[in-house]
């Protein structure tokens, strides 16, 4: 006869090994290794979107550029992506938004961004339940949830340089929350980071440069997570006047998201 223990241990046991099975199906799936999963590949048309809307995709070599193309794939067939009726162009959004993904995410092996379980799109502005305020896109960690509005979030890939991209800008908001206080290199490299744009951001010689050259537009002065996510936007889109102008902070942000292998060309 089979007693309340026994079933209590049986139970916690098949907790345990089916927990075992999934951290294995999700590993094997962020190295592309999972024999289950056959996703179809980017065609040639959606290859040439991205590169429209992202120039940093042109600076990359063949086989990171086969690693991008594998992750961008991945990330769309797993994100829940809901479109307000609204909503005009749907694929391109789904798209650059994956894109965006796996590009902030290439020098890391969580491309999947748990930090994200859902996001959403509005055609325009719209009114946050969450801030109780209008907002252009936002990042909630309680819910997991990224947020968007149509309007603002193709206008950000249409001017390649102007240093404003919401899609990067919130996802850098959902990737540090991703990576922070985990206990892995990664995290602590990362967190070191943070700390070294901390002390900057509270430095009035810094600062005083900061509002003399105009390069970093002023919303990032808001606080240490918005100079983060707005200093990541200036990193994508002019990476070499960033350089230039700030090393410390651009290598800095660079080894923060591991981007050891990105050369830019002359």
């Amino acid at each position: 006869m089979i007693d309340g223990a026994d079933i209590f241990a049986f139970t916690a046991l098949a907790c345990i090994f089916g927990y075992l099975l999934y951290i294995i199906y999700y590993t094997l799936d962020l190295f592309f290794l999972n024999p289950f999963k056959r996703i179809a590949p980017l065609t040639k048309q959606e290859e040439y979107t991205i590169q429209s809307n992202l120039p940093f995709y042109v600076h990359l070599d063949k086989d990171k550029k086969k690693r991008f193309k594998k992750r961008v794939v991945r990330f769309r067939d797993r994100k829940k992506i809901v479109f307000h009726a609204d909503v005009v162009e749907k694929e391109k959004i789904t798209l650059l938004l994956s894109a965006t993904a796996a590009m902030l995410t290439l020098g890391m092996a969580d491309f999947l961004i748990l930090s994200v379980k859902k996001i959403l799109v509005y055609p325009s502005q719209y009114y946050s339940k969450f801030t109780k305020k209008d907002h252009y896109g936002e990042y909630n960690p309680s819910l997991k949830t990224l947020i968007f509005s149509e309007e603002y979030l193709l206008h950000g890939f249409k001017i390649p340089n102007d240093n404003i991209n919401l899609a990067v800008h919130e996802f850098s908001h959902a990737i540090s929350f991703n990576v922070a206080n985990k206990l892995n290199l990664r995290s602590y490299k990362f967190m070191f980071g943070m700390r070294k744009i901390n002390t900057l951001f509270h430095n009035a010689t810094f600062i005083a440069k900061v509002d003399s050259t105009g390069y970093f537009r002023s919303y990032g002065k808001s606080n240490i997570h918005e100079f983060f996510a707005v200093s990541v936007e200036n990193f994508v889109e002019t990476p070499e006047e960033f350089k230039r102008q700030f090393p410390k902070l651009y290598n800095t942000i660079r080894r923060m998201l591991n981007f050891g292998f990105y050369r830019m060309k002359a």
